[in-house]
């Protein structure tokens, strides 16, 4: 190959690498803003009730982003649904190792990584 080639592709390569660490920290920032928003909506919810909570609305998160069509507001509003919701994720939180579903996985892996969050937002307050 020509040199010009190797210039072109190394370029590509760059431009490449560049729009990925750009799209990272924007993606991260955003993450960070929602985990604000769960941590002060968090401050609502009984202790003992929080982590049930907190996964209850990652899951919500997920299934809304996935799914345009369903409105979360009127699930939210039917009190005996986020009661049993609360109870279903409180069993998850028990025993993580027996989830199935994508989207529950994946609900998982953002309240683990709001927990983390979590830690050193305190860590770096003290």
């Amino acid at each position: 190959m020509h040199i010009p080639t190797w210039v072109i592709i190394l370029g590509i390569f760059i431009l490449a690498n560049i729009g990925l660490i750009v799209y990272s920290r924007i993606r991260t920032k955003q993450l960070y803003k929602m985990f604000e928003q769960v941590f002060e909506s968090s401050k609502q919810v009984p202790k003992q009730k929080k982590h049930s909570f907190l996964l209850f609305m990652f899951k919500e998160s997920v299934v809304a982003s996935k799914n345009k069509k369903v409105d979360p507001q009127s699930r939210m509003n039917n009190l005996k649904f986020v009661e049993s919701q609360l109870l279903q994720m409180g069993s998850i939180l028990k025993d993580p190792s027996k989830v199935t579903d994508k989207k529950m996985k994946q609900a998982l892996k953002m309240y683990d990584a709001y927990i983390k969050w979590e830690k050193s937002k305190f860590q770096t307050a003290k």
